[in-house]
């Protein structure tokens, strides 16, 4: 399968917002090392699947579109997002998906406890107290907290 990148327009079959060249240009301008256009190219698809599972801001622009975006009613810094734009922080956010995927943290990998220490002869098994359950991104993080709705929000009917 090919990428198909959406550019705002609602492209059918689009599956990504961003090309393959288009990251790599970006790492790069970072000093990221990445893999072959093949594994790239799959771990390109596989930050997608971790973007497009977020709770974005706003509302898809139209009910028959391949992803998440373009949407509307999306404010970014107090600014409104037009209806047929893929905001530069979108693609900041995917950008530092692949490279979460090709270092190996995959948001879409099951989390495991973390385990201190284990003995299977009467089975015995001590887990750290305060650490996190998984690598955590920051980057990743800072990049999609504009574009989310936080998952502890309050309305009123």
């Amino acid at each position: 399968m090919a990428l198909i990148v959406e550019d705002g327009t609602g492209v059918s079959g689009a599956n990504t917002y961003v090309s393959l060249s288009d990251f790599k240009s970006w790492a790069d301008d970072r000093g990221i090392t990445y893999g072959n256009d093949a594994a790239v190219t799959q771990q390109i698809y596989r930050a997608m699947d971790y973007i497009e599972s977020l709770n974005f801001l706003g509302f898809k622009a139209n009910e028959d579109q391949a992803l998440q975006w373009p949407r509307y009613e999306v404010y970014i810094d107090g600014y409104s997002v037009d209806g047929t734009e893929i905001p530069n922080q979108l693609k900041l956010a995917v950008y530092e998906a692949i490279k979460v995927e090709i270092d190996g943290y995959s948001e879409m990998n099951p989390v495991d406890r973390k385990t201190i220490s284990e003995t299977v002869g009467d089975i015995s098994v001590t887990y750290t107290s305060n650490s996190a359950s998984k690598t955590t991104t920051p980057a990743l993080s800072f990049a999609v907290r504009k574009l989310t709705r936080s998952g502890f929000g309050i309305s009123r009917a």
